[in-house]
């Protein structure tokens, strides 16, 4: 019985560790996306500003 418990506790852990892992990577991906988005922003406005000083 003591065994069974054991394995049980361990897959629990296991699960959780995953979950975590999981959970980790995504708000990884979220932040890399977020990032991404902002640098092409303000790339947009660094190449427009430039426009228009050398318009000037």
């Amino acid at each position: 019985m003591r065994r069974a418990q054991a394995v049980v506790e361990y897959l629990m852990m296991t699960a959780l560790a995953l979950v975590m892992a999981l959970f980790t990577i995504r708000i990884a991906q979220r932040t890399a996306s977020d990032a991404a988005t902002q640098i092409t922003r303000t790339s947009e406005e660094i190449i427009k500003t430039m426009n228009e000083m050398i318009e000037d």
